[in-house]
């Protein structure tokens, strides 16, 4: 039971990745830590520490994964000097939740009475599990900004715990789950994150944006809409954001890049919505806005771009708006495994003429492909492979399909008994087949999605040399040479050793 308390201090860490081998190492301001923030600024003090940005410090983990961020004593450092009440964080992937344990157990080496609290997808869907760790005090399932918020005055207020929207706690030992029920219908009401409370100056100087791209250092990420009306059985989002879809208004998401674009410098826009297109009438408002305010800026879709909803009109004003770079979302090339097993809305005959007519405006394509599925042939994956060849995009990338939390695939797998024996969710990884070697050989889809990319890249080299030469030569190899090299070797010997 916890008893009435003050909290006079929230301290928000994005805590340091845990980034398997092949992982493209990302830093950018987070939004989901700086959203919460901007919303219980004035019910209390708040503090961020984002330790990917504020360190490179790197150390080798296990199931070769490594730490990447801000080490153990920094983080324990500033949050002695901080003397939170509550220290929040943010689990977005379950490959991170080892370095949340370590740190929640950091903490209660400080001050046994510092409260945590963890947020995100694995989390949420996983309450029962993450909670079996002393350390953790409790979770919020689903988006946190209102649940923090009430969880600050319950607090305060003495009031129980027990009647906390989207809640997971223990009581004397008992884990006990409020479901999640409330949503923040109008997502107009929610402040602008708090970036004034990160260390703005750090993203532009480090300049790893989440995209291989980058037009200017300038960039950041913003996110104008929550959840997605489709129903792909890959996809844990769609659960996490309440199987529904929620926006916000044209306006208002302007007014927030006005905002970037006066107080910040920001030149360019990494556009992180799962399905911000899924409304084509407010995107095209959105783009318009952007476009009738005069506002400079250029954008790329890094999280990716549901083909079905795009038009030739809404392409033209994404153009004319600033969009010099679109990720295309296939996932599949196989028509029969989009309708029969990966249930995305996607008819493959008007994607290619999508396609093509996205080139013909000389917008930037990458495309995102993924092989594996539950009752996927390997014949099918090879019709994959040459549909990725015959769209042309700039790039292409193939990703091996897993189990997340809370999808439908998980389900699907395990009851077809697909797993490997020592299946954990916390080393999952998109280069990484989480199957056992009755459905696929050791390696061989690692190895076939790894030799497709790298036969892609030289193909798309041949056709588009100046392209890839910026892109892996400009703003990776020269840019970012140690790691560039490290993650070319360790792709080089997995597929060719």
């Amino acid at each position: 039971m916890f008893v009435q308390r003050k909290i006079e201090k929230v301290f928000l860490l994005f805590p340091p990745v845990r980034l398997p081998a092949e992982t493209m190492k990302v830093v950018i301001p987070p939004l989901g830590v700086s959203y919460i923030a901007a919303m219980i600024r004035n019910e209390t003090s708040v503090e961020i520490m984002d330790a990917p940005a504020e360190s490179d410090y790197e150390e080798e983990m296990e199931n070769r994964f490594s730490w990447y961020g801000a080490p153990l004593s920094e983080i324990r450092a500033r949050i002695e000097r901080a003397k939170p009440d509550i220290v929040g964080l943010t689990c977005i992937f379950s490959s991170v939740f080892p370095v949340i344990r370590k740190v929640c157990q950091e903490i209660k080496k400080i001050d046994p009475s510092i409260l945590t609290i963890v947020g995100g997808t694995y989390p949420s869907f996983m309450p029962e599990y993450c909670l079996s760790e002393p350390s953790l005090d409790f979770i919020c399932l689903g988006e946190g900004e209102a649940t923090m918020l009430n969880l600050i005055r319950h607090l305060q207020e003495g009031k129980p715990l027990s009647d906390l929207d989207g809640f997971a706690y223990k009581d004397n030992g008992k884990v006990m789950v409020n479901p999640k029920t409330k949503w923040i219908e109008d997502l107009d009401t929610i402040p602008f994150p708090a970036r004034d409370l990160l260390p703005m100056e750090l993203y532009s100087r480090i300049g790893v944006p989440h995209s291989l791209s980058m037009i200017s250092k300038k960039h950041i990420s913003i996110i104008t809409s929550r959840g997605c009306p489709a129903k792909c059985v890959y996809c844990s989002s769609s659960a996490f954001w309440g199987r529904r879809y929620r926006f916000r208004s044209p306006k208002n998401v302007a007014d927030e890049i006005g905002e970037l674009i006066e107080r910040w410098g920001i030149k360019e826009l990494n556009f992180e919505d799962d399905n911000l297109t899924a409304n084509r009438e407010r995107a095209k408002k959105i783009f318009r806005e952007i476009i009738d305010r005069g506002y400079k800026i250029r954008f790329n879709f890094p999280n990716g771009v549901a083909l079905w909803t795009l038009d030739q009109e809404l392409i033209d004003l994404m153009e004319k708006a600033g969009c010099y770079e679109m990720t295309l979302a296939y996932e599949s090339g196989c028509q029969k495994v989009l309708r029969d097993i990966v249930k995305k809305p996607i008819n493959l005959e008007q994607a290619s003429e999508i396609t093509a007519y996205i080139r013909k405006k000389k917008i930037r394509t990458d495309a995102f492909y993924i092989i594996g599925f539950p009752g996927e042939t390997k014949e099918q994956i090879q019709e994959t492979f040459r549909f990725a060849r015959k769209m042309k995009t700039d790039l292409a990338y193939f990703f091996i399909a897993n189990p997340l939390p809370g999808s439908e695939m998980y389900e699907m797998a395990k009851k077809a008994g697909m797993l490997k024996e020592d299946f954990n969710f916390e080393n999952l990884s998109y280069s990484n087949s989480p199957y056992n070697e009755k459905f696929f050989k050791k390696g061989e889809l690692e190895k076939l999605a790894g030799r497709e990319f790298i036969k892609y890249s030289l193909l798309s080299f041949l056709r588009k040399p100046h392209i890839l030469l910026k892109r892996f030569i400009l703003d990776l190899l020269i840019k970012r040479p140690r790691y560039t090299l490290g993650i070319l070797v360790r792709i080089w010997r997995r597929n060719f050793k």
